[in-house]
């Protein structure tokens, strides 16, 4: 999921920013060629909204434990009642079917929460992906940048750090996120 997120980054940066005028390329013939770089996920997880969208994603699955936690404590209790040797046929039968329909219960919420938890987290990560993606693309242009790509799409092995514009990225996006 993360490799096509990030594909799709790289594809829209490129994608976008690739045409450039003839008269400026040859002007530009004459500077040497250097790719610079930014690392998304150290962005994303570095980023004042990043941290924000981890810690609104960390208190649901917060919330969300602490209702599995209960769900199975009922579960535990209706296992410990059935085991009673003084239960009727028909009080057996009935808590039987009242077990049966909590663990069915904690099973729905359990795949209900992970679903719920997934879209939010790629919803979130989108929007950031899409905000730095706009800064990433202004700073090119300002700088007169050539190319800026994603570090692990890009397949980068080693690379001069001065060509990596990962921090001067996350300080403009986050003083326009303070906005």
């Amino acid at each position: 999921m993360r490799r096509l997120l990030t594909a799709a980054i790289l594809t829209a940066l490129l994608s976008a920013e690739t045409a450039v005028a003839a008269p400026k390329e040859k002007a530009k013939s004459q500077q040497t060629f250097a790719v610079y770089y930014i690392n998304m996920q150290k962005i994303l997880n570095s980023s004042v909204k990043g941290k924000q969208a981890k810690s609104l994603l960390e208190a649901k699955i917060n919330s969300a434990r602490e209702k599995i936690k209960k769900m199975k404590e009922e579960i535990e209790k209706l296992k410990k009642e059935l085991q009673s040797p003084v239960l009727s046929k028909e009080a057996r039968e009935k808590k039987e079917i009242e077990l049966q329909q909590k663990i069915r219960e904690l099973q729905r919420f359990q795949q209900d929460t992970q679903i719920e938890i997934s879209n939010l987290e790629q919803k979130y990560t989108m929007e950031i992906i899409q905000e730095i993606v706009k800064v990433v693309k202004q700073y090119r242009k300002e700088h007169n940048i050539p190319i800026i790509v994603e570090v692990r799409e890009a397949g980068i092995v080693a690379a001069d750090p001065k060509y990596d514009l990962s921090d001067k990225i996350l300080d403009i996006y986050n003083k326009q996120a303070g906005k």
